[in-house]
């Protein structure tokens, strides 16, 4: 077992990656999370959305399912878990001194205070190609349609919802799948990898970041 903060060992890298893991304890969340502990990525915490484990729903959406493990996962790996609210994650981001926050669905829009409070950036994994399928349920809104083309994406976050500049994204190539649970999964695993991919490069070479309103999904 690693403590947490001792979250990366990659030989490449000059120092930890120190970040902080905003979740709601859904499937998204959970496979997230479970990608980047078998990566020996390990968050200095997991912020968790509500004020204690319960079943809640956000339009229909399932956001804690104590069924997955999650908590006894972190609790595993040392990692420490909070419950709490955009309004209250700041002072436990800054007494962590965390480089990176990592968002893997969050139900509100994060203010500026808590984008602010990292050293390097504040992350958001989106289960879509962004621009297409903006919002709270994205691969729900995806099937809704004939359109096939799932994905993820690692975005920085801004003062609106999903529009902050692409850092990485990547299709799912998952034809005729219509299983949301499946999906989400999927997509949870591969933007993990994207989030290390991307911590990596911040390094070296650096980030070539892509505006939303030039980006084309596919």
């Amino acid at each position: 077992m690693r403590a947490a903060g001792a979250c990366l060992r990659n030989p490449a890298m000059t120092k930890p990656c120190r970040f902080i893991v905003l979740g709601t304890g859904g499937v998204f969340t959970y496979h997230v999370l479970r990608s980047l502990i078998g990566h020996q990525f390990l968050p200095l915490a997991y912020l968790q959305y509500g004020a204690s484990p319960q079943y809640s729903s956000i339009a229909e959406i399932e956001i804690e399912q104590p069924e997955t493990g999650l908590v006894q996962m972190l609790k595993d790996h040392a990692i420490p878990v909070y419950y709490t609210s955009e309004r209250r994650c700041v002072p436990l981001i800054q007494e962590r001194l965390a480089d990176y926050l990592l968002v893997a669905c969050w139900p509100a829009l994060l203010p500026a205070e808590v984008i602010s409070s990292v050293s390097i950036a504040a992350l958001n994994l989106h289960p879509s190609l962004l621009p297409a399928y903006r919002g709270i349920d994205p691969v729900g809104d995806q099937l809704l349609t004939s359109d096939s083309c799932f994905g993820i994406t690692l975005h920085l976050l801004n003062a609106r919802l999903d529009e902050g500049d692409i850092v990485l994204q990547q299709a799912l190539g998952l034809p005729g799948q219509r299983d949301k649970t499946k999906i989400e999964a999927i997509a949870a695993a591969v933007g993990a990898g994207l989030f290390i991919r991307a911590v990596q490069s911040q390094l070296h070479p650096g980030w070539d970041l892509t505006s939303q309103d030039t980006a084309l999904p596919g």
